[in-house]
């Protein structure tokens, strides 16, 4: 998902939002925007109708895409290339839902993969040029873009732990590790220097061996039962998943689900395992350990480090939880805003001193 923690600052005193969208997003025609708007009943919400037009060309982002133009997320795409793109929508979608102005100030802060991350200048030279000049649902934009941050993921939680530690940090060996659906990544601190890796081992490298192992399955499917079923699969996980109409051959596609899910997972484990073992090697005062992926493993992740003192999400799931007044267990989307909300506040802070010093 595309997660967003956002403030809009007005005359009158407001708190701070979330708001998230489908990943998907696809360069369409101008005549495939044209028909779905002559055809179209009701008004949805812009964040789950967003269309964005860049130059002369349009294209289709979150559920719109996914829905009315069967867009299908690449795994394997830059997410800076595309970044741009969802950042317009993001902000076009913000500004109908709160009735803004089209020309607007924006103080934007993003994460992004370690390896990625070598490619923000290029983002924030490619994001205040098409900020400048966009059309939204139609409507024309003109967004300067005055304060830009962009961090590794695991940023938003090191910055919360860094300033609960103070002076401390420079001095302490610190380990961030974030495991997430696409991607594992880890920034590690040795005295204040800092070092870090990512590779594609998300939670989808499980999911695929599932997938190639059983038959009829895709990744958006098996994304919630396999999440529920947590370290013991059963049959009752995956009923739903089951496609024969036949009573029997369903009992022996759920057997196949469990037996693969709990295999899968044993061999994803190992591989996480490994890639910790040779991207945070040596002594660790701390680890931060975040990602929609990391509660899967907690048994496993305690187990690893039981040497070392663990922070988890830099213990600002409840937090989140508190802000954006969200249930505890509601699909574990309070821990996947834990990285974003330590983000925003970093950011809030730093455009409150601009402000005052202004």
């Amino acid at each position: 998902m595309t997660k967003v923690v956002y403030h809009v600052l007005s005359e009158i005193p407001n708190e701070p939002e979330i708001l998230f969208m489908e990943p998907d997003l696809l360069e369409v025609s101008k005549e495939s925007i044209e028909l779905y708007e002559s055809r179209k009943i009701g008004n949805p919400c812009p964040e789950n109708e967003a269309w964005v037009k860049l130059g002369q060309e349009f294209y289709a982002v979150g559920f719109l895409a996914q829905k009315c133009f069967d867009a299908r997320s690449n795994l394997e795409d830059l997410k800076y290339e595309k970044a741009i793109l969802k950042v317009l929508a993001v902000v076009g979608a913000i500004a109908v839902k709160h009735n803004l102005s089209a020309q607007l100030n924006l103080s934007l802060a993003l994460l992004l993969p370690y390896g990625e991350w070598e490619d923000r200048k290029k983002l924030e030279f490619g994001l205040a040029d098409a900020l400048s000049n966009f059309y939204f649902r139609g409507q024309h934009f003109k967004v300067i873009l005055n304060v830009f941050q962009c961090k590794p993921e695991g940023g938003g939680l090191v910055l919360t732990r860094s300033k609960k530690l103070g002076v401390k940090f420079n001095s302490m060996n610190i380990a961030v590790l974030m495991l997430g659906y696409r991607d594992i990544s880890s920034v590690v601190f040795e005295k204040g220097v800092s070092s870090g890796s990512s590779d594609k081992y998300g939670l989808t490298w499980m999911l695929k061996n599932i997938k190639n192992s059983t038959s009829g399955q895709n990744l958006t499917n098996l994304v919630k039962p396999v999440h529920l079923s947590g370290s013991s699969p059963a049959p009752k996980h995956f009923k739903s998943l089951a496609k024969s109409k036949k009573e029997e051959f369903r009992v022996e596609e759920i057997s196949r689900l469990v037996q693969i899910t709990a295999q899968s997972r044993k061999e994803y484990w190992n591989k996480i395992r490994d890639w910790i073992s040779v991207n945070i090697s040596g002594y660790m005062d701390l680890i931060i350990i975040g990602g929609g992926t990391s509660k899967y493993f907690s048994k496993e992740l305690k187990k690893y480090f039981s040497s070392t003192e663990i922070s988890w999400a830099a213990e600002l799931e409840r937090d989140v939880i508190l802000a954006f007044d969200l249930p505890p267990r509601k699909d574990e989307l309070a821990l996947r805003f834990t990285d974003i909300y330590g983000l925003f506040l970093y950011l809030q802070n730093t455009v409150y001193n601009m402000t005052n010093q202004g």
